[in-house]
């Protein structure tokens, strides 16, 4: 019996070795390096399953329409794709009720400050992690719970990873890296003016593929995989799917079903 092709696309550090895991920085064991605005490299017809998490909203419209189109290329006829992304319907009703509380008196400006950074910080900041991570790297937070309420393990890893464990062999190679980029910054600084400089750098880390350049919810979603041929577009739960023993591969949602990143939409259709 054949097994079925179960492709992860920019699958980040969660992955499952029984999945077919692509990214950007793939570490050459289980994730394959690949820029997908190239394209996704394998056959026409080849794949069972497509998923991907929190990646389409990194893409132009333009962009996402090209990949979601080719994702329809690869996949087998009655295949199916499921897709997470933060859910901007979502976000917006909890913004209006952290709007609403403090207006009433009832609410926190530290909520009220937080739910316009889970908005906007992400699509208009000019330094990885912005204003979200130098948040939630403080020493003290007062909402804290909240925060971990609507963003999950996401916001837990970031203020447990912190300061990494490396091994000395990463440290050196961590060292070698920034003595380079050190130096190349150097020689920029020299042939550039400072604003031409400072104009690089930002266009640098926007181009990156850390912004978010659009934002999806239950109509614009499904109407979008409507446009790129794909059928019987269904919205799911983090441990809720179509896909064949979904539960045990614990991408969206941990052995205990809580959802790895509360704040998404899940969406599945078929080809």
């Amino acid at each position: 019996m054949n097994r079925m092709k179960l492709l992860n696309l920019g699958c980040g550090k969660r992955y499952h070795r029984s999945w077919i895991n692509v990214d950007f920085n793939g570490d050459g064991k289980n994730v394959i390096s690949h820029n997908l605005l190239s394209g996704i490299p394998f056959k026409e017809n080849e794949i069972d399953v497509i998923y991907h998490s929190h990646v389409l909203e990194h893409f132009s419209q333009h962009d996402a329409f090209i990949f979601l189109t080719e994702c329809f290329r690869v996949l087998k006829p009655g295949g199916i794709i499921r897709i997470a992304v933060p859910d901007l319907e979502q976000i917006v009703n909890e913004y209006k009720t952290q709007l609403d509380n403090v207006l009433q008196k009832k609410g926190t400006d530290a909520d009220y400050n937080w739910i316009l950074l889970e908005l906007y910080d992400q699509t208009v900041r000019n330094v990885s992690g912005g204003d979200m991570k130098k948040y939630l790297l403080q020493p003290q937070i007062p909402n804290l719970e909240f925060i971990y309420k609507r963003l999950g393990q996401e916001a837990i890893d970031i203020r447990e990873n912190a300061i990494p464990n490396t091994t000395i062999k990463q440290k050196i190679a961590i060292k070698k890296y920034f003595e380079l980029k050190r130096w190349y910054n150097f020689m920029l600084k020299i042939i550039l003016t400072r604003e031409d400089y400072l104009c690089l750098e930002r266009g640098k880390f926007r181009d990156s593929g850390e912004i978010h350049q659009w934002m999806y919810d239950k109509y614009s979603l499904p109407n979008l995989l409507n446009k790129t041929k794909f059928s019987s577009v269904e919205i799911k739960k983090a441990t809720e799917s179509n896909i064949p023993d979904w539960n045990q591969y614990n991408l969206d949602a941990d052995t205990n079903g809580h959802a790895y990143k509360p704040d998404s939409l899940y969406i599945e259709a078929k080809k």
